[in-house]
């Protein structure tokens, strides 16, 4: 649930995804009963033919779809911010390569992959796209998160207390403490290796926000712990569940010095999510609730297909949810691929766009990028939103979430999203621009991982 900020960042425009899509597919992503045949396209969709990669005029690129090939991934959307981005940089090809006459890029996706198989690896723009070493791209990212999450420093939006062992993450604007925030926080502090700004920032959470581990997060506080809302906002408890199973997959339960039991945590907030905020009809996540409506930046299918493999005994309502997620969003953007704030469970009577709209882009690429199941995302709504943003003059909450269009577009016409992700100053004592920013760098730098 997006708070406003001091410069107004609530834009039209959505959030892309956050990972591309998956591998080309065991034994080559096309072939001859691939997906890129004559004239075919190596979707996402492709099974990967038992030989080849491609057809003989497919699409799928020069090495677009080999045997362990990943195509061009997608990105995320700032708040208020439009889209477009490079697709991954030419679609990663497999040993045996696309066809001679395909077009390299955004066809050589690869096959579709469930959330139990990580991708064999993540593509870095800045360096694919952008033209920029890996120790270049390391110092920007490592940068960024000095300048946003250190208590002391004079641009930050990270602060210690009201306990000893706690920390959180601040919306300047509105002076509180906001459920997305410290979520979007303790998942860039996984992704960036950072075990003890995760743990305050979780411990401040259960601290000031649970209600015990059957009741919503409530979804804002004061920076004083006091004063918090009665109920909760499933985006901030989306990425708190997701960011809780990936730290006790990639630290370990009771590792750190807060000795936190991260996949027990994982577990209770899920069961909220989908006890709570969960449609059961359509497997459709909640504005609120107690809500009637779906804010479309809350749909997050790669998430839910890291829930599957977690939540076992919940997997089939997890793969359900995906699938109508993906479909949903078909449905409810409008012709330049701009989000509705909030909608019906039939993807009727849309509001307009806000705040919140700008992160459909990251959401959308994330699930291309990581899974690729839904060429739909690369295909149309990657390109359509690109051409609407492309002309706007975006602030650092757009301009992070459109970098991560890079994942699905041509570097052609991706380049100039990742280019300006890395050409834009970090945002000193924003909280918005700060979080969605450097979700943006996360992505495009390859540091978001499913661990």
């Amino acid at each position: 649930m997006a708070g406003s900020s001091a410069l107004g960042e609530g834009g039209t425009t959505g959030a892309a995804g956050i990972i591309g899509p998956g591998d080309a597919g065991t034994t080559g992503a096309a072939g001859t009963t691939g997906s890129a045949g004559t004239g075919g396209a190596a979707g996402t969709s492709s099974g990967a033919g038992t030989t080849g990669t491609a057809g003989t005029t497919g699409t799928a690129g020069t090495g677009a779809g080999g045997a362990s090939g990943v195509a061009g991934t997608s990105g995320r959307g700032g708040r208020g911010g439009s889209a477009g981005g490079t697709a991954g940089a030419s679609g990663r090809g497999g040993a045996a390569g696309g066809s001679t006459a395909g077009t390299a890029g955004t066809a050589g996706s690869g096959g579709a992959r469930g959330g139990c198989t990580p991708p064999a690896s993540y593509a870095n723009l800045f360096v694919t796209v952008s033209g920029h070493t890996q120790a270049e791209s390391d110092a920007k990212v490592s940068q960024a998160w000095s300048s946003l999450f250190n208590p002391s420093g004079s641009g930050t939006i990270y602060f210690n207390g009201p306990g000893s062992n706690e920390s959180y993450v601040q919306d300047i604007y509105n002076n509180d403490v906001r459920s997305e925030g410290m979520s979007y926080g303790m998942m860039v502090a996984v992704q960036l290796d950072h075990q003890t700004e995760f743990d305050r920032l979780w411990t401040w959470v259960k601290t000031h926000m649970a209600q015990g581990t059957t009741s919503e997060i409530r979804w804002r506080c004061q920076t004083s712990g006091s004063g918090c809302a009665g109920g909760g906002a499933p985006d901030g408890e989306e990425y708190f569940a997701t960011a809780l199973i990936f730290a006790s997959h990639r630290w370990g339960d009771s590792t750190g010095s807060a000795k936190i039991a991260y996949s027990t945590e994982a577990k209770w907030v899920l069961d909220v999510i989908r006890t709570k905020y969960f449609n059961s009809q359509y497997h459709l996540v909640k504005f609120v609730s107690s809500s009637n409506n779906v804010d479309p930046s809350y749909v997050l299918p790669a998430f839910y297909e890291v829930w599957a493999c977690f939540d076992t005994a919940n997997a089939d309502f997890w793969q359900e949810s995906a699938t109508a997620g993906r479909a949903y969003m078909q449905k409810v953007v409008d012709s330049n691929g701009v989000c509705p704030y909030q909608a019906s469970f039939t993807a009727t009577n849309p509001q307009a766009a806000n705040a919140d709209s700008t992160r459909c882009v990251v959401n959308l690429m994330m699930d291309w990028y990581l899974f690729g199941k839904d060429p739909w995302q690369r295909d149309t709504y990657a390109p359509k939103f690109a051409a609407y943003s492309s002309s706007r003059n975006n602030g650092a909450p757009a301009v992070g979430c459109n970098s991560t269009l890079g994942f699905a577009l041509p570097s052609s016409s991706g380049k100039a999203f990742v280019d300006k992700l890395w050409s834009t100053a970090v945002p000193s004592r924003d909280y918005w621009g700060g979080v969605l920013y450097m979700l943006g760098m996360v992505h495009v730098s390859g540091n978001f991982r499913i661990w």
